[in-house]
């Protein structure tokens, strides 16, 4: 092969590095913007796994607090029998 042959051989691998390396960066611009999303799902299933959390919670406060009612009827009929 000539210097000639080889010139734009060498150009031609320069210019396609440098494309490949520009896009790149652009791709890594575009998965900070995925990013972001990914980052807002996170934070909607934080918060709906904190919801479910407080429903429950707030169900097993519910049935406490029946069951201190009831313990609280039976104390009572056990004092109206004395």
């Amino acid at each position: 092969m000539t210097p000639q042959q080889i010139l734009p051989l060498i150009g031609g691998c320069i210019s396609i590095g440098g494309i490949i390396f520009q896009t790149g960066k652009h791709a890594e611009k575009i998965d900070y913007l995925w990013g972001k999303v990914e980052a807002q799902e996170k934070k909607d299933e934080y918060m709906n796994s904190t919801l479910y959390e407080i429903k429950g919670d707030l169900k097993t406060l519910g049935h406490d607090i029946n069951s201190i009612k009831e313990d609280i009827c039976e104390i009572k009929d056990c004092w109206k029998k004395k």
